[in-house]
């Protein structure tokens, strides 16, 4: 049986693609290397632009899950470096690989991977690409800083405020510039903070008074980072995120360097900052939230999010769900409700309705049903599949046998061969057809209707005992769509099957063991609001 390979290449940077061994001959060399390999080449993957020290090269991703999908003897790139710059990362992908049968082919070397000599020379080769990576790094920023020091424009979006333009001692490098009509919007907002208002109340004037932002409307979010962006004082800040872990950095650790005009002074920037210090930070949705349904809740009128915004009272603040584009953009009507109380009414409604013992042992019945459902289909398009590549299979057995009694006399050749050629490659797709089959997991539902009452009664003494908001959240948004707060009721969507979990979990999953398509589809359950919730007419 012909063996199979994938090829995986990638630049980092233009110039890198310009400079040394572009993607196009990458892939040249590595389909040559296949071919002495006596492997047929199944997919190509290509990464543009993306550090091999960075691992959300998507491309490189699915080549890895391809080789575990299909079992690909080869996976074939250019150089160690290609492959990852960092020796964790590639240990862990080569450990998935290995785990697949699939042999990691460079075209510049030559490594038995197998002796421990070639091993060494690999781990040897793959912490030099690391330290060159690392110094790689470190020289860019480092000219970065010292570029930014002379005044120059290290390039992107100039901030709102600016405009970068040739600079005058040098032909090659620009300069940020002030734009008086951006100039004077910046200047607006940073007046109306000090006045008091908030950045969405901001957003709201600035967006009346048709003071855009480029052509767009302001947002929240939109006025907030202007008024943290330290470029109005004329800094260009390094070091916002940590190089290995990519996470944010306390302020205290970046390095803010002076490189151009300001347009802000610095006594009303501190004071800005002080009042934006005091402000309580508002929660999107994150996962550090302290409220159950954020990221949940929907605006039923509009379909955005429900997110929580704070308001100062006497001796505390306090906390409100309303809706995203209202606190953005000013659409939308502006509807207060107050998030503990409403998170304390949803639990109820939903131990009340969904997860009770009847409900969801009428979904553990429909379940089965549906089951064997599932089953027939799942053998049908097995057998469909199966039936499709035996006669394929057969087609080409015909063929062999006019190659082996005429040898290159056969009649018409060319065309056999072309039709021999057409059948291999409709055998490859059927065959990836019939392995995707073969993977798909049925569901497991061997639990009985006193495991359903056990599990009732359990998750209704932990939902109503815990005090981590955080896993409320996420065993909710498990089986979840969304919660819509409508004018005097709300909508819940959710998918009935995720309520039963596979014994030995500890909450429902929607990964671990049910098929891609759900069995059941999606239930809906009206509730009216309380009075203290619903909207006034």
């Amino acid at each position: 049986m012909t063996k199979t390979a994938v090829i995986y290449a990638r630049v980092s940077t233009v110039r890198q693609a310009e400079d040394e061994l572009p993607l196009a001959s990458q892939v040249e060399q590595c389909a040559a290397k296949a071919e002495a390999l006596g492997a047929s080449v199944v997919r190509t993957f290509v990464d543009e632009g993306l550090s091999g020290r960075v691992d959300t090269r998507p491309a490189f991703q699915d080549a890895i899950s391809y080789c575990e999908a299909f079992g690909v003897d080869y996976f074939i790139t250019w150089s160690t470096s290609r492959f990852a710059r960092n020796k964790v990362d590639a240990g862990l992908y080569k450990l998935r690989l290995g785990r697949a049968g699939t042999e990691i082919v460079y075209v510049t070397l030559s490594i038995d991977r197998g002796t421990d000599g070639g091993w060494m020379t690999e781990s040897v080769l793959e912490l030099f690409d690391e330290f060159y990576s690392r110094q790689i790094s470190a020289d860019t920023r480092r000219s970065m800083i010292k570029n930014a020091n002379d005044g120059y424009w290290n390039g992107g979006r100039p901030p709102f405020g600016f405009e970068a333009v040739p600079a005058a001692d040098n032909d090659k490098r620009k300069r940020l510039k002030p734009v008086p009509s951006e100039v004077d919007i910046v200047r607006r907002i940073f007046a109306l903070r000090l006045q008091g208002h908030g950045a969405k109340t901001i957003a709201i004037v600035l967006n009346e008074e048709r003071l855009l932002n480029r052509g767009r409307a302001w947002n929240k979010s939109t006025v907030a980072a202007l008024l943290r962006n330290q470029a109005v004082i004329g800094n260009t800040v390094f070091g916002r995120r940590d190089r290995a872990t990519a996470r944010r950095r306390d302020p205290s650790q970046w390095i803010a360097v002076q490189s151009h005009e300001p347009i802000i002074d610095m006594e009303t920037w501190s004071e800005v900052q002080m009042a934006m210090g005091e402000d309580a930070p508002t929660s999107d949705g994150s996962p550090h939230s302290t409220f159950v349904f954020t990221g949940i809740l929907r605006c039923g009128r509009c379909g955005s999010s429900m997110q929580i915004e704070s308001a100062k009272g006497r001796s505390r603040r306090y906390h409100y769900y309303n809706c995203r584009a209202r606190q953005k953009h000013g659409q939308c009507e502006n509807r207060r409700i107050s998030a503990r109380d409403l998170d304390a009414w949803l639990i109820d409604v939903l131990l009340d309705n969904i997860l009770t013992r009847e409900n969801l042992t009428g979904v553990m019945t429909e379940l089965y049903e549906a089951y064997g459902s599932w089953a027939v289909d799942h053998r049908r398009r097995r057998r469909t599949i199966a039936e499709k590549l035996g006669a394929v299979e057969r087609k080409n057995e015909k063929l062999y046998e006019i190659f082996e009694l005429y040898g290159k006399n056969a009649p018409n050749l060319g065309d056999l061969t072309a039709r021999l050629r057409a059948n291999n490659a409709e055998i490859k797709r059927l065959e990836a057809q019939l392995l995707a089959i073969d993977a798909e997991r049925a569901p497991d539902i061997s639990i009985t209707e006193s495991d359903i009452i056990e599990l009732a009664d359990a998750l209704r003494d932990i939902i109503r005992t815990t005090t981590n908001e955080k896993k409320l959240r996420n065993f909710f948004s498990s089986f979840i769509n969304g919660i819509f707060v409508e004018d005097d009721q709300v909508r819940i969507e959710y998918s009935p099957e995720y309520l039963i979990h596979m014994p030995g979990t500890a909450v429902p999953s929607k990964v671990v063991w049910l098929p891609e398509r759900a069995l059941l589809g999606t239930r809906l359950l009206r509730v009216s609001l309380p009075d203290r919730f619903c909207r006034a007419a």
